[in-house]
This record gives C-alpha cells, structure tokens and sequence, in this order.
C-alpha cells in the first residue's frame, strides 16, 4: 500500500537541481505536485516525448527522491506516478546555468498564477491577492535567519490548512548577491524579495 504523500521535499544538492531543470522533467514534476498522478504515457502525452523515454525520466525522478510509485488504478497495466511530498523546496545553491533555467520555470509559473484577471466584483474574489517587493542589505547568517523565519510561518500555515478554502500559491523567493565592498561593510549582502 502506498503511503500518503510527506510535506515538502526539500532540493538540498545541486545534481538533484541538474537532474530536475530538464524540460520534460519539470514539466512533469510540475503536473505530478499539482496533485494527479501520470502514468508515462500521460507523461509522454504531456512532454511530447515517447512513452518509454518519460518512463526512464520518471524512474530518474524518483531515484532522487521526488516521485514515486502510485497505486495502481483501472486495468493495472500500467501503474501511474505521483509526487513524493506535497511541495518542493528548493535550498541548494545553483550554478549559473541551473540559476538561470530554475528562474525561467519560476516566472513562468508566476506569470501562470496572475494571467487570469481577478472577478470584478471584490466579494467573489476569494482571497487577497499581494505582491511586496523589498531590498534590504543583511549579511549571510541574517539572510539566512529571515528565511528561516518565513519558512516557520509558511509551515504554521501550511499544517492547520482550512479544508473549504480555495487553494493559493504562495511564492517566496529571495536571492542574494553579494556586491563589491564599497561602503566597508563586508559580508553584506544585498537581498531584494517577492513575496
């Protein structure tokens, strides 16, 4: 028997984060985390790719720890796929390339999100929708710390979720670059964030 999925599964290493930016890959975790398990021919129906080149995708997926086997359903002829955990939480430091193609996937996933306009009138909207975008100067082991932070809230949250309520994507997103050394302030680092 399969068992329910865990939390977040958290993306610690970098190969994980190699393994993961391949298009038909994330595009794949990306359906399986929205909740409804594929089977490779759904996968493949999804990427564009054959049947037996996803499923090879799929078993990569689940060696590092993101998917797993479902239940089988119908026939049994082919046992379906699902996400590991409910969410993915990436902490790894990428590299250049990793960093650039993981932000592509992220705005595209934003620009999903806001696409459609909100109802005209307020009292069918069904949430607040927010948008804050801040830059502040903190050093690494303070960065670290508001992270640390937001992640308590978000998990505070995410455990007494309310079962009748619509779901919401939250993003929350800081990078961090450390510019030159031109006020004496070492190690500073200057943050901007979109929550």
């Amino acid at each position: 028997m399969t068992q329910e999925p865990v939390g977040d599964i958290e993306v610690t290493d970098l190969a994980q984060m190699r393994a993961m930016v391949h298009p038909a890959r994330w595009a794949v975790l990306m359906a399986l985390y929205e909740g409804d398990p594929l089977t490779a021919t759904q996968a493949a129906v999804l990427t564009g790719y054959t049947p037996s080149a996803m499923s090879y995708h799929l078993q990569q997926l689940a060696k590092l720890g993101l998917v797993e086997r479902a239940a089988t359903s119908g026939d049994g002829r082919e046992r379906p796929w699902r996400a590991r955990g409910t969410g993915l939480r990436m902490s790894a430091q990428p590299d250049e390339f990793v960093g650039s193609v993981m932000m592509r996937y992220l705005m595209a996933a934003l620009t999903k999100v806001v696409a459609a306009p909100p109802p005209a009138d307020p009292a069918e909207r069904p949430w607040p929708a927010a948008y804050a975008h801040t830059r502040m100067r903190l050093t690494r082991e303070r960065a670290k710390e508001l992270r640390g932070r937001v992640d308590e809230v978000v998990a505070e949250y995410d455990r007494a979720q309310d079962a009748d309520a619509p779901e919401i994507d939250f993003f929350w997103v800081s990078g961090v670059r450390v510019e030159p050394d031109t006020a004496g302030d070492h190690g500073a680092a200057d943050m901007r964030r979109t929550g």
